[in-house]
């Protein structure tokens, strides 16, 4: 016999023995030497084997493991009494030839399980054993194969070799028999399932099933088949009716022959969506069709529609070229306005790209944004923006989540120049006089606080105040100097005296003038009055309008206001007019404004050829010189890792004018110039234009995914479960995640835990789900990265019934049987010599502490009595 240490670290107490030594010299220092050494041998003793038994001595023996074979069988109402004879003499035949070193037993199951003979037993006397069976009291009119197999579990010991041989006909309507195969796969017990010959009945006929393709796509040919069974042993006469929502399709009043008819009808499909097949027999003879239950089946179509895409069109009153560049029989292209964007999941799921024509940020929500990422990200959607004067960086898309899915950054800016322009001069004229008192100009202070927050450090920024007077509170300076000043200049700014707009404005234009920025702007605060002569306002808006000043202005309040004037001055300088009566709203008007007149620095418009830079699938069969020119684009940078096939130098840098990239699952293109007349009305009678735009949308389209995937709903119990099907098997360190996304949920959908009940079968069950249409997320995974998505349609019908299957004629469920064996590493309808295990050699380790503790107990009381005797002897 071998010997070994189970926790061998606990011999590392051994150490202690010499201090335990010359502690015990020293605590018995007055006894003679000879019993202090016999003292100290026999606690060495003792400590070395608490010691010994701590560290798991075991000695090692090797012996096979035992067989168990539990016969599991089938005693419910559909299989019928030759059926259950059949079993019973299978039953017999195989316990006599199996091993008599195999220990035996049986259970026998319905409704419920009982277990025939609870202690296994390598002599199974089956004659003895066929009262209790009878009389087992198990109802028969449900089949729980699930219950049995978990009653099975309960009486093989669980160091042994399993077996179970099941013997039925597999159709389950009760328990969950899938859950059950796989707990006792993970107990290592083989199932070997064995199923009784089918006996057909006659005074039968029944449809077994209606064929039909579970997905085509519009427009698509089809044949529905109807799969009639007769089971007499005559022609039946009768009458079959193919039917759908619209109503008859085919009817067919005949007789049908003794054996399998197959009735065909094609269609074609003109809608989208799921379609419901019907089929109804009736036969005249009640006598040869004894169940009438079984007269009745439907399938489910499930139409895909076209490749379809989504147009946003964002230029107001222009018209669009775009579309009709895309027309194909193939591909459905949907036109909407911003106001029109979708704001649900699974209103962008059913795009295979979306198309974003110079639409403004201010046409679409955060919440809109994130759906469309996810839409690219998760959902493998294609989108493309092309731009225009709507887009632009401050104020718009730059630290979006439409940004963040793009392959540039937009980010505004202007050509170098001998001398260099800055981005923006911005003044604040603001008036002092006496009808500014109390909120007015407390809201005017509010405001220039608010607006100076908002600029870039290089913008130019000042205010001026006016009564009858101008006033430079802030002179025009960079905003990171003029913010120094400002709270305590505006300090000093009370309201006073009468009022005189031009002066004010004057100062304004004399201040501007002597900057060098790209965009002017000024932001006049008054009621309008003022004493100027007339005709020096014509020369001052002349003024202003040669130097490209514009002028926005805001009335305040509706009483004694010049609203004439103000408009006019707004109008004929390129500005904004504006009239609140609420002062609160004061401050967000003027960032709002600012923030228009600032995005005019994000384009660039000036006549230039764009040029190819790299190669491209966008561009494929388009060359340099055949490009014409464009008047305009959105100043964009590129990001890393990104394709940017057309580019522009007409900048003095390169600016991408084409950039594509993939973002997750989907892929994205940005054209930065536009699709309308205003940058491209050169390319709309290019003859390459076409070509052109179905490339670059075709290359964004979602990809079609490798794998293929058969979804089936079932229902037992009131329990809904969906049973997925893939069509190849999932690789090494592949994951599959599924979610359920419904028609109004707007975020990732219900993540379904899906079980694996056999190498390419999955199911879940579907908790609290309404009928209806549903979109089905199924993605592949690997180390967190998505490699592979599909979105399949899911029908949950307005009503599953689950009919108890005992009474009806079905036959073997072989599919059921066979994927029990499947599942557990079995077989189906073994031959009898097939039904063994392999016989393991199996190493046990008992452990010596029963021995060791009590010779230690005795040799402790041997200790104290020698420490006794010596007392006895003083």
């Amino acid at each position: 016999m071998e010997y070994q240490f189970t926790n061998p670290g606990y011999l590392k107490f051994l150490y202690a023995l010499p201090i335990f030594w010359i502690v015990s010299t020293f605590v018995y220092r007055h006894l003679p030497l000879p019993k202090i050494i016999v003292s100290a041998f026999l606690r060495s003793m003792v400590f070395l084997l608490v010691v010994i038994v701590l560290a798991g001595l075991s000695g090692k023996n090797e012996s096979k493991r035992e067989i168990s074979a539990v016969f599991l069988v089938d005693m419910s109402d559909s299989i019928t009494w030759e059926g259950k004879e059949w079993m019973w003499n299978y039953v017999k035949g195989l316990s006599g030839s199996l091993d008599d070193k195999i220990k035996k037993g049986v259970v026998v199951f319905g409704g419920e399980s009982r277990i025939i003979t609870p202690d296994l037993t390598e002599d199974l006397e089956l004659d003895n054993l066929l009262g209790s069976i009878t009389d087992s009291g198990i109802s028969t009119d449900r089949t729980d194969i699930a219950s049995g197999i978990m009653a099975t579990l309960g009486i093989m010991p669980e160091d042994s070799s399993k077996i179970v041989i099941l013997l039925t006909d597999g159709n389950q309507n009760l328990g969950e028999v899938e859950r059950a195969a796989l707990m006792a796969a993970g107990n290592n017990v083989k199932v070997f399932v064995v199923s009784p010959p089918d006996v057909q009945k006659a005074g039968e006929i029944l449809i077994k099933k209606v064929v039909a393709p579970k997905e085509i796509n519009e427009g698509e040919m089809i044949n529905i088949k109807v799969v009639i069974e007769n089971r007499n042993d005559r022609a039946v006469k009768g009458d079959l009716k193919l039917l759908n929502k619209d109503g008859i399709l085919k009817e067919w009043d005949t007789e049908f022959k003794s054996g399998i008819s197959v009735f065909e009808v094609p269609y074609k499909s003109e809608e989208k969506g799921f379609i419901k097949f019907n089929a109804n027999l009736d036969i005249e003879d009640a006598g040869l069709d004894l169940d009438k239950e079984n007269n009745s089946k439907f399938a489910f179509v499930n139409v895909s529609d076209k490749t379809r895409l989504l147009y946003i069109n964002g230029a107001k009153n222009q018209k669009m070229y775009l579309p009709d560049a895309l027309v194909d029989k193939t591909i459905d292209v949907e036109i909407k306005n911003p106001d029109q964007i979708p704001k649900t999941l699974q209103e962008y799921i059913k795009y295979d790209s979306i198309i974003f024509s110079n639409v403004s940020r201010d046409s679409i929500s955060d919440e809109q944004m994130t759906l469309i990422e996810k839409y690219v990200k998760d959902y493998g959607g294609g989108f493309v923006m092309t731009c225009g004067t709507n887009i632009t960086a401050e104020g718009g898309y730059s630290g979006t989540k439409i940004e963040e899915i793009l392959p540039v950054k937009i980010i505004g800016g202007d050509p170098p120049k001998k001398e260099k322009k800055s981005r923006l001069s911005l003044i604040l004229i603001i008036d002092k006089s006496g009808s500014m008192l109390g909120k007015k100009m407390l809201f005017a202070k509010k405001a220039s606080i608010e607006l100076i927050k908002q600029l870039k450090p290089n913008d130019n920024f000042g205010i001026v105040a006016f009564d009858t007077s101008p006033y430079t509170i802030v002179e025009l300076k960079s905003n990171e100097e003029a913010k120094k000043e400002i709270i305590r200049k505006l300090s000093m700014l009370n309201a006073d005296g009468g009022t005189d707009i031009f002066p004010a404005m004057d100062a304004a234009y004399r201040q501007i003038r002597q900057k060098n920025s790209k965009v002017n702007h000024v932001i006049l605060l008054s009621d309008g009055n003022t004493k100027s002569i007339y005709y020096h306002y014509n020369k001052m808006i002349t003024k202003f309008q040669q130097a490209h000043i514009t002028v926005s202005t805001i009335a305040l309040g509706t009483w004694l206001v010049n609203t004439k004037l103000l408009e006019d001055i707004a109008k004929k300088t390129k500005g904004q007019f504006y009239q609140i009566s609420d002062i609160i709203r004061l401050p967000r008007l003027i960032i709002k404004d600012s923030e228009f007149f600032v995005s005019q620095s994000d384009f660039h418009e000036e006549h230039f050829y764009p040029q190819i830079n790299q190669k491209s699938q966008i561009l494929k069969g388009i060359y340099d010189k055949q490009f014409p020119p464009l008047k305009g684009h959105t100043i964009t940078e590129a990001k890393e890792n990104v394709e940017v096939p057309l580019i522009t130098n007409i900048m003095g840098k390169t600016d991408p004018i084409l950039a594509d990239w993939r973002y997750g699952l989907g892929k994205v293109v940005v054209y930065a110039s536009d699709a309308n007349a205003r940058w491209s009305s050169k390319w709309i009678n290019w003859e390459m234009f076409n070509k052109f735009w179905s490339q670059v949308v075709r290359w964004s389209m979602r990809d079609i995914s490798k794998a293929n995937y058969d979804i089936k709903i079932k229902a037992e119990d009131n329990t809904i479960s969906l049973q997925l099907e893939s069509s190849s098997l999932l690789e090494d360190g592949t994951k599959l995640a599924v979610s359920l996304i419904s028609p109004d949920y707007a975020g990732n959908g219900q993540e379904l835990l899906m079980m694996q009940v056999a190498p390419k079968r999955f199911i879940s069950e579907l908790k609290d789900i309404d009928p209806g249409t549903y979109n089905l997320k199924i993605s592949r995974t690997r180390d967190g990265k998505v490699i592979d998505f599909k979105t399949k349609g899911l029908l949950v019908p307005e009503k599953i019934v689950t009919k108890p299957l005992e009474y009806a004629v079905q036959g073997n469920n072989t599919l059921q049987l066979k994927n029990i064996a499947e599942i557990t590493g079995g077989k189906y309808n073994p031959k009898k010599e097939d039904i063994t295990v392999e016989e393991e050699e199996i190493i046990i380790f008992k452990s010596l502490a029963g021995f060791l503790i009590p010779l230690a107990l005795f040799l402790f009381i041997a200790d104290i009595a020698v420490r006794k005797f010596n007392r006895q002897e003083v």
